[in-house]
Formats: structure tokens, sequence, C-alpha cells
């Protein structure tokens, strides 16, 4: 009887995965045709989130992947994280729009390509300003690059501003991640 209930519920969820998947993957091929490259703009969010180890939901050609064997809870997350993906910098209008907002912000024509890089910044980033201000944050990664700081140098540089939490697993990821990406940042 309980295989009967879940029935309507699996196939109503994976009716809306189905539409919600090829709606997400037509709006990715439009970006991959604008830019170039894969995972831009709101795209290497949704990378970031579908493609782990708990759903593994990413083709290898980059694509949402749409299967009956996911669980209920899995196709949820799935269609939140392409809702949002909807949502956030995924037309090529929208791209447009973001790339000029950020030139006129960076008082510079920018590419599609330093409009990403400015934009994938902006979104991972920005979390480390609830510890510190932008220009405190900017000037130690401009002394990490000068110095050619390690990456525990560089952890243990940002955890004087991070007081109100220990270093745990998903911080040292974080902290990791950041420091990566100042190491590709060229001054």
């Amino acid at each position: 009887m309980t295989k009967k209930a879940k029935e309507p519920t699996n196939k109503a969820l994976f009716s809306e995965l189905k539409k919600e998947a090829k709606k997400a993957n037509q709006r990715i091929l439009r970006l991959e045709r604008l830019t170039g490259k894969t995972g831009t703009f709101a795209t290497k969010q949704l990378y970031d989130y579908l493609d782990t180890d708990l759903l593994n939901a990413i083709t290898s050609k980059g694509r949402i992947s749409v299967r009956k064997s996911y669980s209920n809870l899995q196709m949820k997350a799935i269609i939140k994280a392409i809702n949002q993906f909807l949502e956030g910098v995924s037309t090529v209008s929208k791209v447009k729009s973001e790339t000029k907002k950020l030139s006129k912000e960076a008082g510079v024509n920018l590419s599609l390509s330093q409009a990403n890089t400015y934009y994938q910044a902006q979104y991972n980033y920005r979390w480390i300003y609830k510890y510190m201000t932008p220009s405190e944050f900017w000037e130690l990664a401009r002394e990490c690059v000068k110095e050619g700081w390690s990456e525990s140098t560089f952890i243990d540089n940002i955890m004087v501003y991070i007081t109100d939490r220990t270093l745990d697993e998903l911080l040292k990821i974080d902290l990791i991640n950041l420091y990566e990406y100042i190491e590709g940042v060229k001054y």
C-alpha cells in the first residue's frame, strides 16, 4: 500500500524534474554558445551544487542528468538547485546585462570572460565580507600574493578576523578555495 502511495509523488516529481532539467539544459547550452565556455555565470553554482557524490546529477557533457533511480529527496534537491539557477544570471540577456553592470562598476568595458570572473568572485567569496571589510580583505589578498604566503599562512592571517567561529572542515575548505582564487588573481 505504501508503494502505491509513493508512485504518484515519484511520477509527479520525476515529471517536474524532466521539465525543469530540459529548460535548464537549454539555458546552459545557450550560455555555452554565448561565452564559448562551460560553467560560466550561474551555471558554475549549479554545477557546484549538483556535481557532488550525493547527487551526481551532471553528465560528462555538462548537462543535468535525469534518472528514475533518484530518490524523492534527491529529485527535490535537484529541482531546487535548478530553480535557483533559472532565477539567477542564466539567460543570454541577463548575462549581457550583468556584464554591462559590472563594466560600469569597474569603469572599463569587460569581456564576457572578465565579467564572469568578476561575477564568480562576487558570488562565491562575498561571505568573507561578514568577517572583514572588502578593503581589509583585498589588502590582505595583495599581501598574500606579494609575499607568496602558503595556504596555511593565509588561513592563519584570515582567522584573526574570524573570531566567532573555529576552523572546522567546511570553513577550511572555503578558505582554501579563497586562497586558490587569490593565487589566480593578477595584480
